[in-house]
C-alpha cells in the first residue's frame, strides 16, 4: 500500500510539473493570464452591481465553503487521478505494441467510472451551494450578469452607475447616422469608407474571419450605410431602431454572442424544469460561473473587502501550528493542521505551503491520507 502510494505521487509530481516543450509551457502561461483576465472581468462585474459589503460576504462565504469540501476530498481525487494516469500510459504502451488485452481494457473502463465518480461528487456540491448564490443577487442584478461578456475594460454601462442594468442606449448611433445623413455625397462616401474599415478592424480584434468572410462583410456594412444614407427622413426615423439592429447584430461575431446568450437563457429555462445538475451547471448558469470560482472569487472578493492583508497574516499565524506539530514529529497532527489552513485561508501562500507539506507527509506515510483526511 505504501509503495503504490508513493508510486502515484510520483507520477502525479510528473504530471504537474514535466513540461519539456515550448507548447506546453505556453499553454501554463496562457492558462495564468486567462485566471488573470478572469479576475478583471469579474471585478468589472462586481462593479457594475455595485454589490453590498453583504452581498460580497456571503459569496465570499460560499466560495470558501466549496473549496473546503474540495480540500476534504483533496487526496481521494489525486489518487484517482495518478491510478486513472498510470492505467492510460500502460494502456497507451500496449496500443504502441499493438496489442490491447482484456484486462487493460477493463482497467480503462473501470478509470472512466472513477473519474465520472469525481465529477458527480463535483456536481453534488454545486447543487447544494448554487441556489445559495442565486439567492444573493436581486433580479436586476441576475439580468446584468445574464447579458455580461468578460472583458478586460468594463464597457460604458457597466462604468456608469445610473446606466448599469439599463437596457444600451442607441441614441449615439442615432446621432452619427443623422450626421452622416446631412453630409454631402462626396462626403458620405468618404465617411462610409472610413466606417466600415474601422468596423472590420474591431471584427478582427475578436475572432478570426476568413477573407471570403471579410469581404461578405464589408459588403454588408457599407450597403446599410448606404441604404440608410439614401432614406429620406420619414422613412429613416420609422426604421431607425431596426436599422441600428441590423448594423450592430448582424455582424458575425455580434450575432454568434447573442446565439450563445440565447441558447443559454434556453439551457436555463430547461433547467428550471430539469435535473438540478443541469440548473446549475456552469456552462449554462451564469450567475454560477462567475460567481463560485473559488480560485478567482476569493482573492477577488479579498481585495475588494479589503481584507486580504488580514487574512494572510491570520494564516501565516495558522501555518505556524503545522511546523511547530513537524518539528515535534507529530505528523498525523500536523497532516490535519495544514489541511485546516487550506481549508480556512485558501488561496494564500501558506495554503500553498500547508498543501506541500500535507503532500509530503503523505508520501513519507501514506497511511496518515486514510486515517486522517478521507471522509466516505
Amino acid at each position: 500500500m505504501r509503495t503504490l502510494c508513493t508510486i502515484l505521487f510520483v507520477v502525479l509530481g510528473l504530471l504537474l510539473f514535466g513540461q519539456d516543450s515550448v507548447s506546453e509551457r505556453i499553454e501554463a502561461k496562457n492558462a495564468q493570464q486567462l485566471r488573470l483576465f478572469k479576475k478583471i472581468s469579474l471585478l468589472n462585474l462586481i462593479n457594475g452591481l455595485h454589490m453590498s459589503k453583504e452581498q460580497m460576504r456571503r459569496v465570499y462565504d460560499l466560495n470558501l465553503q466549496l473549496e473546503a469540501e474540495r480540500v476534504e476530498h483533496y487526496f481521494a481525487t489525486l489518487k484517482v487521478l495518478s491510478y486513472v494516469e498510470s492505467v492510460r500510459r500502460r494502456l497507451y504502451e500496449e496500443l504502441l505494441l499493438g496489442k490491447q488485452s482484456d484486462e487493460w481494457v477493463r482497467e480503462a473502463a473501470k478509470t472512466d467510472r472513477m473519474l465520472r465518480e469525481c465529477r458527480n461528487r463535483g456536481y453534488r456540491c454545486y447543487e447544494q451551494l448554487a441556489p445559495k448564490v442565486e439567492e444573493v443577487f436581486t433580479d436586476a442584478q441576475k439580468e446584468i450578469i445574464n447579458t455580461f461578456d468578460p472583458c478586460t475594460v468594463p464597457p460604458r454601462d457597466m462604468r456608469n452607475p445610473i446606466r448599469a442594468g439599463q437596457a444600451p442606449s442607441q441614441e449615439k448611433i442615432f446621432r452619427a447616422l443623422r450626421r452622416l445623413r446631412d453630409m454631402p455625397a462626396w462626403r458620405q462616401r468618404r465617411a462610409i469608407q472610413l466606417a466600415t474599415d474601422r468596423h472590420i478592424r474591431s471584427l478582427k480584434e475578436h475572432t478570426n474571419l476568413t477573407p471570403e468572410e471579410e469581404q461578405r462583410e464589408r459588403q454588408r456594412f457599407q450597403k446599410l450605410l448606404q441604404k440608410i444614407a439614401s432614406m429620406d427622413d420619414v422613412e429613416f426615423e420609422l426604421k431607425k431602431h431596426e436599422l441600428v439592429n441590423e448594423l450592430v447584430y448582424g455582424s458575425p461575431v455580434k450575432a454568434i454572442k447573442e446565439k450563445k446568450k440565447q441558447l443559454e437563457r434556453l439551457g436555463r429555462e430547461i433547467g428550471r424544469t430539469g435535473q438540478k445538475r443541469y440548473r446549475y451547471s456552469p456552462k449554462y448558469n451564469r450567475v454560477v460561473r462567475f460567481f463560485l470560482d473559488p480560485p478567482v472569487v476569493i482573492p477577488v472578493l479579498r481585495d475588494k473587502m479589503g481584507i486580504a492583508e488580514k487574512v494572510k497574516a491570520e494564516s501565516e499565524e495558522a501555518f505556524k501550528k503545522v511546523e511547530s506539530l513537524m518539528q515535534c514529529g507529530k505528523l498525523k497532527e500536523a497532516f490535519r493542521a495544514a489541511l485546516e489552513v487550506a481549508k480556512r485561508y485558501p488561496c494564500t501562500p501558506a495554503a500553498k505551503k500547508a498543501l506541500d507539506c500535507a503532500e509530503n507527509i503523505a508520501r513519507k506515510t501514506p497511511d496518515v491520507v486514510s486515517s486522517a483526511s478521507l471522509r466516505k
